[in-house]
């Protein structure tokens, strides 16, 4: 089993680095509803990426929550990052310099996380704040003026001051359609959407397909009405954002006759989500013939909140007991949702 597990392993490392890039591909996890399993998918498929597939990986925390800062860093890590009187540099310091006219920040605030093997630049409350300042020069970007377009490609600039560093930059995002969201979906080259089998998770998947319409429209005319055509250049000749794929998380199943199958109510929403994702979302699809299912994420008992306790993958938990069983399962669902992710990349 374990030979078997590697070979299959090397076989998805191979197709990931099957497109010789020479730069990284930045993919945000992104949905507008909340509490769909978002900061627990990207925290554990940048550990797969790294622990199983040898990919190098930075995951970027822009959620004013900071859940996925607080789910890789240990608590005293944490807690001194916000509370000491010489606080860990953080997104905020990102953002700040370009807010105040000072420019892009010339130093980025990386640290490495041992437990997932990738590193992070941290959340930070505070981002918050700049949700104003993004949307005011926002208003300003759409009318081709040279800051507000500088702001809202502020992570296009982290982005590109990284990319020959990694294969891969995740960014976890907050679950609104805001200001901030908007500037790093503009700047990214795909997006993944976790969602839960909800009728709430298909009308966040209509908010998502009409909100990047506009987006990307006002951005197109913003670009087009430059003041200065060579100041944009090297954002007009960015790759288009694509849709990379969807994620169904909180999947519940019931034994039926010595197998397990999905939970009547949730199979019947499940079935019409295929529908849904290409009606609002096809148009960001990179090809026709496209399977954009990425994988289910079933529940797995306690391992979630015990991998957040010891704030280590759900795949190297090492507690024993029912743990053993469910680590087993996690690593059965990343293996299967590593080798989708892969091949909808290698499209």
């Amino acid at each position: 089993m374990a030979t078997h597990t590697s070979t299959k392993h090397a076989i998805t490392e191979k197709l990931l680095k099957s497109k010789k890039l020479d730069r990284a591909r930045s993919i945000c996890f992104f949905n507008n509803k909340g509490g769909v399993g978002k900061t627990t998918l990207v925290a554990n498929l940048a550990a797969h990426l790294s622990l199983n597939l040898k990919q190098s990986v930075l995951v970027v925390d822009v959620d004013p929550q900071c859940n996925l800062t607080q789910y890789l860093l240990l608590d005293d890590e944490f807690t001194n990052t916000y509370d000491s009187d010489t606080p860990t540099k953080t997104i905020y310091d990102v953002i700040q310099p370009i807010s105040m006219g000072k420019g892009y920040s010339n130093n980025l605030p990386i640290r490495k996380i041992s437990e997932f093997k990738v590193d992070l630049i941290a959340g930070d409350p505070r981002l918050a704040l700049k949700e104003d300042w993004l949307a005011q020069d926002w208003r300003d970007a759409k009318a081709g003026g040279t800051r507000g377009l500088r702001t809202t490609f502020i992570f296009s600039e982290l982005i590109s001051r990284v990319s020959d560093k990694y294969d891969f930059i995740l960014f976890d995002m907050g679950p609104s359609l805001g200001a901030i969201n908007r500037s790093v979906l503009l700047s990214a080259d795909y997006f993944i959407v976790p969602m839960s089998i909800d009728i709430f998770s298909m009308w966040a998947i209509k908010n998502i397909g009409q909100a990047l319409k506009v987006w990307q429209k006002e951005l197109l005319n913003g670009l087009s009405l430059a003041e200065d055509p060579s100041e944009v250049k090297q954002w007009t000749e960015r790759p288009k954002l694509s849709f990379l794929g969807y994620v169904t998380q909180q999947h519940k199943e019931k034994a039926e006759n010595g197998s397990q199958r999905v939970v009547k109510a949730y199979d019947t929403i499940k079935q019409q989500l295929p529908s849904a994702i290409k009606k609002h979302l096809g148009d960001l699809f990179p090809k026709n013939q496209f399977d954009p299912h990425l994988g289910d994420i079933k529940h797995l008992a306690s391992l979630a909140p015990k991998s957040q306790t010891l704030h280590m993958p759900m795949i190297a938990v090492n507690a024993k007991g029912s743990y053993t069983t469910s680590r087993a399962q996690a690593r059965i669902i990343y293996d299967l949702l590593g080798d989708r992710f892969a091949d909808n990349l290698s499209s």
